[in-house]
């Protein structure tokens, strides 16, 4: 089979959006052959290690951004969101991250992407949780439904029982290493940011693609078919 293996962090915006629109279309994917695994890294290291600058600390950037991020969100249907004050203290996601590890290798995947998708809503709905808090944590664990959607509609039913919560935030530093050797693995296939894909087709030939907005070259490189963009001729006036 091919593969996407997409690298993503919850802190990072563009990986919410990624995240989103491959798990929109997972079953579409799988019926061309494709299969897609979400890697939850530490986006601080990988910047740290590959000495990149965040966007937010460039001005014609962020003032850029405050226009692209809103395009993007309603492209895959992030209705409520917006960027905290406080990004960068927000931004120590290591708690959530190896709960998210824990979770993955101990549950079934969709209660991993259901998981994955309450910490994203939870980061970047206002009033913005701090994750890295464990209170918090443990309350956004024990909230999060089956839901798959960034509108939270379409599941309401609890993911985890209050054992289970416990369990998992006992368990998320067992899994410290687990996020480490993820991280440095996106960085071996020269991720600088997030959300960083390394997608392999059916020839077993692998090329990395950065950011969320190169899927229609993503799907040439899978050789899949899909839609491009295409201006048209405008239909004759009657």
């Amino acid at each position: 089979m091919s593969r996407i293996d997409c690298y993503l962090d919850i802190a990072s915006f563009y990986s919410y959006v990624v995240f989103a629109d491959l798990l929109s279309i997972l079953d579409k994917l799988a019926a061309n052959g494709v299969e897609v695994e979400f890697h939850p890294v530490f986006l601080g290291g990988i910047m740290q290690r590959s000495g990149n600058r965040p966007p937010w600390v460039v001005k014609a950037k962020a003032k850029y951004l405050s226009w692209d991020t809103a395009r993007a969100a309603r492209a895959v249907g992030i209705a409520n969101w917006g960027t905290p004050n406080n990004l960068f203290e927000l931004a120590k996601t290591l708690s959530p991250l190896r709960a998210l590890h824990y979770i993955k290798a101990k549950y079934p995947t969709p209660t991993f992407h259901a998981a994955l998708m309450a910490l994203f809503r939870k980061f970047w709905e206002p009033p913005h949780a701090h994750l890295f808090d464990d209170a918090v944590l443990e309350d956004a664990l024990a909230t999060a439904t089956s839901s798959l959607s960034p509108s939270g509609d379409g599941g309401s039913d609890r993911l985890f029982s209050a054992d289970e919560v416990r369990r998992i935030m006992d368990a998320r530093d067992s899994f410290k290493n687990v996020l480490q050797a993820e991280t440095d693995r996106a960085l071996e296939l020269g991720a600088f940011g997030a959300p960083w894909l390394w997608v392999t087709n059916a020839q077993g030939v692998a090329e990395p693609f950065f950011g969320s907005d190169r899927f229609g070259e993503i799907y040439k490189h899978l050789g899949i078919a899909f839609q491009d963009l295409k201006v048209l001729t405008p239909a004759p006036k009657l």
